[in-house]
């Protein structure tokens, strides 16, 4: 699993550090969702994930997180930020 260089942090998370170094252990920190990109292109744009789905032998290797959220609905959000600010429409 990779991390985009000015990745996008959710208002409910207190300590990225050690959010990012759980991630990269394989350790699963509770309640964080995060919104990745398939390395390889991929059917969508973004995908939201749970770090447990992330964490998943079949999904480590093949995505790059882009944000962590402290949760499902502040995931979507995140997610709207994204778009507006890294899209022109």
């Amino acid at each position: 699993m990779e991390f985009f260089n000015e990745l996008y942090i959710g208002n409910d998370i207190s300590d990225i550090g050690v959010i990012v170094y759980m991630l990269k252990n394989g350790k699963e920190p509770a309640g964080i969702f995060c919104i990745c990109k398939k390395n390889n292109g991929g059917k969508f744009m973004y995908e939201i994930m749970s770090s447990k789905e992330l964490l998943k032998e079949i999904n480590r290797d093949k995505y790059t997180v882009y944000g962590i959220a402290g949760g499902k609905y502040e995931a979507f959000e995140l997610l709207r930020y994204m778009l507006e600010d890294r899209h022109e429409f």
